[in-house]
Parts: structure tokens; sequence; C-alpha cells
């Protein structure tokens, strides 16, 4: 059977799906004969040639990818930022981590001098959405498909087009931020659906500002780290808001910083 590596396909097109009497069916590599459980395992151990740990595929090395390959999709991501949000402060590990994903052909540098994924990298992109676990996502779409982040709150149009665009798309979401009004100050909320017999939305967090003009200039910040949304509902799960209050601090605190770092030099006067 000829090999299908045509990367505008989810990663795994390649596999043959094979029945096995008494005993699920297997992902077959034609190519070397090998045999999986899963198209994670494929990827994982034939692919990347890595080791499962008790048996089982790492979903949490996985979800750093993913993570990784969505956010360099969306958005110019500086290193500062990066490092603060994705690997916990952890520079040198971050600076590893992309040239790893670089040597891979998983990015590349764009002309703009980010890094952003490669055919190959969409093609796993699509596959680590497609095929994530229960225990790391939820078992039906609840977040941003890899379509939208390509495009929601993007774009030419003004301002309050891309961001009522995109609460309209999130509103089908089970996590997500909104522009609300709490009494008479303008806000931003997060909405989460809860888990009882009857799972509602709820409101779980709020941050409220002086105008409407800074709390949709937040807002726009907020969705242009649309990938990191999902991410960031479950910093609330049995704690207090402080810890995501405190999380997107430290993330525009570090987007500042590279603002800095990278912004060109003024000239000082003759």
């Amino acid at each position: 059977m000829p090999r299908n590596d045509d990367h505008e396909l989810p990663w795994g097109s390649h596999l043959r799906l094979e029945p096995r009497h008494n005993a699920a069916p297997v992902f077959v590599d034609d190519d070397t004969g090998m045999e999986w459980a899963t198209i994670r395992e494929a990827f994982w151990v034939g692919h990347l040639k890595g080791e499962l740990e008790y048996g089982r595929v790492p979903d949490a090395r996985l979800e750093m990818m993913h993570a990784v390959l969505a956010a360099m999709m969306r958005r110019d991501l500086h290193d500062q930022e990066r490092a603060t949000d994705l690997f916990r402060g952890n520079t040198d590990f971050a600076w590893w981590y992309v040239h790893w994903l670089r040597a891979e052909g998983f990015v590349r540098a764009s002309k703009s001098g980010f890094d952003k994924p490669m055919a190959f990298g969409m093609s796993v992109l699509q596959m680590l959405a497609a095929t994530r676990p229960a225990s790391v996502g939820s078992t039906r779409p609840s977040v941003a498909t890899i379509r939208q982040l390509g495009e929601l709150g993007l774009g030419p149009e003004e301002r309050e087009a891309r961001l009522a665009r995109l609460e309209q798309a999130a509103a089908k979401w089970d996590r997500a931020f909104f522009r609300k009004q709490i009494g008479i100050r303008p806000a931003v909320v997060l909405f989460r659906r809860g888990n009882g017999a009857i799972p509602m939305m709820q409101m779980v967090w709020s941050l409220t500002f002086n105008t409407e003009e800074q709390r949709d200039a937040f807002y726009e910040w907020l969705g242009l780290r649309l990938d990191r949304w999902a991410n960031w509902a479950e910093l609330l799960m049995g704690d207090t808001a402080d810890r995501l209050t405190h999380r997107m601090l430290m993330v525009m605190a570090a987007s500042l910083e590279d603002d800095t770092t990278n912004a060109p030099p003024i000239p000082l006067p003759a």
C-alpha cells in the first residue's frame, strides 16, 4: 500500500487500520511493518523514538508540543512570554525545545523572524488536537478548533468586529472569556460549564475596568492568546481566582518585557 505523506491531512493518514480477531484493531505502518495500539503511540514511539511511561504514551509531553505549536501558529511568540507561560519560566528549556522543533522539521523561522509551524508541524498539530484523550481534554468539542485559531479575532477588520466575531464563536464552547457589564463597570469574565447533573455555564472569574476602552484593549490582548484559554481556565479547578489573575499578570509582564527588548532604538537628538 503506497504511503500517504500529505501534510494537509493530520499526521497518521499514512497508517492502515487493521482488524484483529477477538482484539482491538491496530494501526499498521506498511513501510516498517510496525503495529501500534493508537496513532499517538505510532507518533511518539514510532516517529519520535520516545519511550512509553508505565506502558502508556506520555500525554503530558504531547500536550506540551500541542500547546507550543498552537501558540506559534496563532501569533508571533516572543521568547519571554513563551518561557513564562509554556515552560514555567525555564528559559533554557524553552530555548532547547524550540531548537529541537526546528531540527525535527516541525517549525522554521518566518520572514518576520518568529518560528512558525511548517506543513509537517501543522499536520502533527491537527493530529494532536484530534486525538486528545479524555484525561487531558473534553470528550466533546469545547474550545477553539485549529481552523478557528488561525483566524478568529485576527484580520483587517475593525477591532469591534473582530472581538464580536470571537465572542459569537466562543458562546458555543465550554470555557471562554467574554466582555460583560458588572453593575456600572465594564468587565471581562470567564464562563465555564459545570459538572452537575445539568451542566450549566457559570461565571467563575471576572476583572473590572474603569472604561470600555480599557476593557476592550485587554480583551484584544486576551483574544490574541486564544490558544491558551482552555489551559488558563483549568487554573481555577479547585483553586481561587487569584491563581488565574497571577498567571495573566506574569504573561502580560513577559510580553511587555519582550516588547521592550525588541523595540527599535530611539535616536538621540543631535
